[in-house]
């Protein structure tokens, strides 16, 4: 009995020290995957360790650890014991794109800690960044400076070509987890991860048991940007003929109307290592596809050695190295070839053709756009000194940042084609391709017709703005905008709608713009801006202006204290009320919002820290049980 009491006695005192709900779930090595449109999904994996039940909660909004705060959860879809882990995997869908989610795991045991994620832009307007690279292997040093990189960069996604592990077994898959966690931001957002199967992976089941690949046999699309993006994952441990070649041809030909086209796999085609092996099916059944269906960029393993080349088609002709030959205006770009890690080796095989080669560790930091793309090989070893680029801006280059620079420059530029002409066409294999992507491109651009857009007009009903317009012969898909602007100079992109794409019929489209409150006083203007997806040609709306609006300068004006980085102002209540204080600036809407419930009656003198936001023109409102009773012109100057 006493040896009971004393029992009983420490597990009270656990309890008390160490409250149930503070416990962290055992779970980790984790990781997010794309199965599914990356726009509206996301694949969350994990190791469970220990418990049972796991769930994922998960909201557009920060909730902690408290999942009473999260609005969704996702049950676990599949799970598989492999390389000595329980590896779970939650798939979410329904998501918005370009929207940033808040997430914890929640078992029988604990809370995980608090993560998120990014789901991908859905239409071509968002530039995309994407770390592309592979062969890691077992080589921890090198691959942990790589992996903090990631973190520091923050990519839409990250491209790997395969050879994660050097044996496929247990304590190396369970290292290379453990390192892949240092691609998470101290703020816990996770980046996306597009496996590809190297020589080093055992079979294809590895890909779906650690990253839950749905392709059995490790080729699939995606998707990034809408119409802007299509990354094809191909498998060079299987035939690449036959089934493969299949597929890709087929898939290539359904999405012509993608803007840009990138592939990646493992072995390189023409390696630029002496003693790796000349990749010819690849050549004959891929090599011959990306050229003919215009297959801008390709990413390349295996062979541990840095290169990029000229953009090159195949070709017999005279010239023509290792069955390639430059050509600036059609050819395609090939870039590689592995070393996120694994032991370096001599880049002693350079072709006529290639742009630049080296050896060291790194990987390519690729921005793409309507414009173009932009590549730039990162050098990894001093990833401790670089800075975090700004979450708000993923784009800039941030302190430290060593970008390779060799004699043609730190910056590889992939440029839209010209249009093909009929001048010169002859009936040559070769040809052949260029005539078939002419007549391509002809029809991409006899297929735009001016939509007819009308009735576009915006109406307040309540507290929100309804906008709507009507339109006529969509015989292609388009995109449409909705922009918004408080002051009538700048303004904001509150949605984007994808066109019905139907020919001849009446298309009637709508959207509630609830972010402002017409009650606040603040009367938007809107605009339409439309574009036609048919690759270089983009058609606009021009402004129209919706909603009379108020001029900020017949309001009392504030300026911040330079010092303490406030501001003060004052307002008065007749009666007890609900008080709300909320500051808007002219593109974003509000910014910030305080309220003070059942504050007594009287004259107030209040203070706001805005220290924190950008300078520029705001508009300060306070509003009594929800109607406006005083508002301030913000000027912040510094």
């Amino acid at each position: 009995m006493l040896s009971d009491y004393w029992k009983y006695s420490f597990i009270i005192f656990l309890l008390l020290i160490f409250p149930q709900e503070d416990l962290s779930a055992l779970t980790g090595r984790y990781r997010i995957m794309w199965v599914d449109d990356p726009a509206t999904t996301m694949t969350i994996g994990w190791e469970q360790v220990s418990g049972n039940d796991p769930t994922v909660y998960f909201d557009k909004f920060n909730g902690g650890k408290d999942i009473s705060n999260y609005g969704f959860y996702q049950k676990v879809d599949r799970k598989v014991k492999s390389r000595g882990m329980n590896n779970y995997f939650a798939r979410l869908t329904n998501l918005h794109p370009n929207t940033i989610y808040h997430f914890v795991i929640k078992d029988s045991e604990g809370i995980s800690q608090k993560m998120s994620f990014k789901t991908a832009p859905d239409n071509p307007y968002e530039r995309l960044s994407i770390i592309a690279g592979g062969d890691s292997r077992n080589y921890r040093k090198a691959r942990q400076k790589a992996n903090l990189l990631v973190s520091k960069l923050r990519p839409h996604a990250v491209m790997f070509g395969g050879d994660m592990t050097g044996g496929d077994i247990e304590r190396q898959w369970k290292a290379w987890f453990d390192d892949w966690q240092k691609t998470m931001t101290l703020d816990g957002h996770l980046t996306p991860i597009i496996p590809a199967r190297g020589n080093h992976e055992s079979s294809n089941q590895s890909l779906v048991d650690m990253f839950d690949v749905r392709s059995k046999r490790n080729i699939y699309a995606l998707n990034l940007g809408g119409s802007l993006l299509r990354i094809y994952t191909l498998n060079s441990m299987i035939a690449a003929g036959g089934d493969q070649r299949n597929w890709l041809e087929s898939d290539l030909i359904q999405n012509t109307h993608s803007k840009w086209k990138i592939a990646q796999y493992h072995h390189a085609i023409r390696p630029h290592m002496g003693k790796k092996s000349e990749r010819n099916a690849q050549m004959k059944n891929w090599g011959t596809l990306f050229y003919k269906y215009g297959v801008d960029l390709v990413c390349e393993s295996d062979a541990h050695v840095v290169k990029t080349t000229y953009p090159i088609r195949p070709s017999k002709e005279r010239g023509s190295d290792e069955g390639f030959i430059r050509d600036d205006d059609y050819g395609t770009v090939y870039i590689g070839e592995g070393c996120w890690g694994a032991p370096l080796r001599r880049n002693n095989d350079d072709k006529s053709w290639t742009r630049a080669s080296g050896s060291f560790n790194q990987f390519k930091w690729i921005f793409i756009d309507l414009n173009g793309i932009e590549v730039r090989t990162i050098k990894v070893d001093n990833a401790e000194q670089v800075e975090s680029v700004n979450k708000n801006d993923i784009f800039s280059v941030p302190n430290g940042l060593d970008i390779w620079t060799p004699r043609t420059g730190n910056v590889l530029r992939i440029e839209n084609k010209p249009i093909l002409a009929n001048n010169g066409i002859s009936s040559s294999s070769t040809n052949n391709s260029l005539v078939r992507r002419r007549k391509l491109e002809k029809k991409r651009l006899d297929d735009v017709k001016k939509i007819e857009v009308s009735q576009f007009q915006a109406k307040v009903q309540s507290d929100e703005v309804v906008v709507q317009w009507l339109t006529k012969n969509e015989n292609q898909q388009s995109i449409f905008e909705i922009q918004r602007s408080i002051d009538g100079k700048r303004y904001l992109t509150l949605t984007r709608i994808l066109g019905n794409g139907n020919s001849g019929e009446v298309n009637v489209y709508k959207i509630v713009d609830n972010l402002i409150g017409i009650a606040s006083g603040i009367y938007p203007r809107y605009r339409l801006k439309y574009t036609q997806t048919n690759g270089d040609v983009l058609l606009h709306q021009a402004e129209r202006e919706i909603l009379e609006n108020k001029e900020w300068n017949i309001h009392d004006r504030l300026h911040t204290n330079p010092r303490t980085g406030q501001i003060q102002f004052k307002y008065n209540l007749q009666k007890p009320a609900d008080i709300s204080v909320s500051l808007f600036n002219s593109v974003n809407g509000q910014v910030l919002k305080n309220n003070f419930a059942n504050t007594k009656s009287g004259n107030f003198l209040q203070s706001l820290d805005v220290s924190n936001i950008k300078k520029g023109d705001y508009l300060l409102i306070i509003e009594a049980n929800k109607k406006v009773i005083q508002r301030y012109k913000v000027e912040k100057r510094s």
